[in-house]
């Protein structure tokens, strides 16, 4: 479901620059709700890692432990969640660095799908550098993250923003950038219902107490406030504004959905784009 006049922009680089010189800007301004890069990955490539990660039983809850670095709850984490060990920066960090060192073979033999997403943020921020969130001793946050969702799993309406939700994590050297953003990589696709979903609506404190009140959807349908589905095939890319309400619908899947994600951050007197997950 997308309005006929906020819809995703669909193209290849030169032609987001073309017609955005500065593309993260677009937006955060909420000029557009996602930009797309079909094809960015080579998809027989993500169905040969997914074919890997279910014979290394990643897609199983039977696997979650420390060594294999894939982590439960509502749906499975393959690398170091923010959100989920955030809360202790030595136990993030530890868990990070186990993440690189796993991230440093596990492609083996295929493309490497972090650098692909990496490399298209570079080229969407010519002027900024991008590389992975660090904090000023040298520590190092989660590069991605894999996010494996079985049957009707999915994430309800919300927006993300280290800067503004971050709380007991205000001490972070990512939380302090103006804008948040995400770059999520299609690897094994949903059914159509179970993409996502991002509204033209920025989460101030109101929006976001309608939210936590259960009263979103009575809210999008009397403001008539418009949304775009972004679908999604095995090697796309897209990258949005976090700080938009969006929402991953939950839908019965026969197959696991799986997405390799990032958040980034930017800001106007920052000469770095920081990433992490």
């Amino acid at each position: 479901m997308t309005t006929t006049h906020w819809q995703p922009f669909e193209a290849d680089l030169d032609q987001i620059l073309a017609r955005y010189p500065r593309p993260l800007e677009a937006l955060a301004q909420r000029q557009i709700p996602a930009l797309v890069l079909r094809n960015a990955y080579p998809s027989e490539h993500a169905t040969g890692l997914m074919q890997r990660f279910a014979e290394r039983g990643y897609f199983s809850r039977d696997t979650v432990d420390q060594e294999s670095q894939l982590s439960g709850g509502s749906y499975l984490d393959l690398g170091t969640s923010m959100g989920r060990t955030g809360a202790d920066p030595d136990a993030f960090f530890a868990h990070a660095a186990r993440t690189h060192q796993l991230f440093s073979h596990l492609f083996d033999g295929f493309a490497d799908p972090v650098a692909t997403m990496y490399n298209a943020l570079q080229k969407l921020a010519p002027d900024k550098e991008v590389h992975t969130a660090c904090e000023p001793d040298g520590r190092r946050y989660g590069p991605a993250i894999f996010r494996i969702y079985h049957g009707d799993e999915g994430h309800r309406a919300h927006y993300d923003s280290l800067a503004r939700r971050s709380g007991e994590r205000s001490h972070y050297a990512a939380a302090q950038f103006d804008h948040q953003f995400a770059g999520i990589l299609c690897m094994q696709s949903a059914e159509p219902d179970g993409e996502p979903f991002i509204y033209d609506c920025y989460a101030d404190d109101e929006i976001d107490a309608l939210v936590r009140a259960g009263q979103w959807d009575e809210y999008v349908q009397a403001q008539k406030i418009a949304c775009a589905q972004v679908l999604l095939e095995p090697g796309d890319l897209y990258f949005f504004y976090t700080e938009n309400i969006h929402a991953v619908p939950p839908v019965a899947r026969a197959t696991p959905r799986v997405v390799l994600a990032f958040f980034c951050a930017m800001a106007a007197d920052r000469e770095e784009i920081f990433v992490w997950s």
